[in-house]
């Protein structure tokens, strides 16, 4: 496997010219998606707090590998709003600066600075990145190799989740939809998502992870990283611009992270839902959950982490 390995993107932010400008790159299809979003401009300290607020190179991913989008040329809404609320910054200043170049395709590699959007149920790359395989059939991964080991970890196996363990939640475009009751699980507790008394998602979760991109042993040297946001149901990853437009919630994570780690993960429950039959299910409040756990940063874990990835990224580029 070449260590330049292309992988596709839905946003680049492909480097800066002179006065600190940044050219942006869209794919014609993602643009139809961008013009139409509403946007809120005040997220880049929210996003800089997390580590979203990259320099240089960036690339925002999600390839919709969802079993309900898989054929589809759309994005499953909830990925959708959660990619375009994490990237919509760089598309608004941009257009601003006459910057934005829209193209069929978009490619990045495996040395830029990642952000992927949504669970490894949804995010291809997710899945060699962090671990998972094929399982039972394609709607069901289990961890195998971990290239690192992380406090939570989604449980998307449904050798590990009763058959009759099923959240229902309203989706735009495809109506109620029955979902494996998918949790996150730590080494002493679990995270259920909640279902009310007509089995409708009543409480999600959605998880943050930031490492050092050690898919890529340049990327380990430049000091680049990859970000992970994911929910255990996709109500929880359309909840991203909750958590960047949350003052309290992103007032406790600062409280925890004052020095910027290199690497940590943190949880976050949504609920109070609002289910709307043509617009989907959605949080509208989201809260911390326990403290955000800082990762070890030594190099010897992120070249171990390197070795075990690459192995799962030859198996997953061989499927592509």
């Amino acid at each position: 496997m070449s260590e330049l390995s292309e992988v596709g993107a839905i946003l680049k932010v492909a480097g800066e010219i002179a006065g600190g400008i940044k050219v942006v790159e869209l794919s014609f299809k993602a643009y139809g998606w961008f013009r139409k979003a509403r946007f809120h401009q005040d997220l880049d300290e929210a996003k800089a707090l997390l580590g979203l607020h990259l320099s240089n190179e960036v690339a925002y991913r999600h390839d919709s590998v969802h079993p309900l989008y898989s054929t589809s040329t759309e994005l499953h809404p909830d990925n959708l709003a959660g990619l375009i609320t994490a990237a919509g910054n760089e598309y608004l200043l941009a257009l601003e600066q006459k910057q934005l170049c829209v193209l069929g395709t978009i490619t990045s590699t495996l040395n830029s600075n990642l952000v992927l959007i949504g669970s490894p149920t949804a995010e291809g790359l997710s899945r060699p990145t962090f671990g998972y395989e094929p399982d039972i059939d394609a709607d069901s991964l289990v961890l195998g190799a971990a290239p690192i080991e992380l406090p939570f970890r989604w449980v998307l196996s449904k050798n590990r989740i009763d058959e009759r363990a099923q959240a229902r939640r309203y989706v735009a475009g495809k109506g109620l939809v029955a979902r494996p009751n998918w949790r996150i699980e730590a080494d002493n507790q679990m995270f259920v998502p909640a279902v009310d008394s007509e089995g409708l998602l009543s409480v999600d979760y959605l998880l943050v992870t930031r490492v050092r991109n050690y898919l890529s042993p340049q990327a380990l040297d430049e000091g680049k990283f990859l970000v992970s946001l994911g929910g255990t149901h996709g109500t929880a990853t359309r909840a991203i611009e909750l958590l960047l437009r949350d003052r309290d919630v992103l007032r406790q994570i600062g409280r925890h992270l004052p020095s910027h780690p290199a690497a940590y993960q943190l949880l976050l429950a949504v609920g109070k839902m609002k289910h709307d039959k043509q617009l989907g299910t959605r949080a509208t409040k989201i809260e911390l959950v326990g403290e955000p756990l800082i990762l070890p940063d030594r190099e010897d874990i992120w070249l171990h982490a390197h070795k075990l990835a690459r192995k799962n990224l030859e198996e997953w580029f061989a499927t592509m």
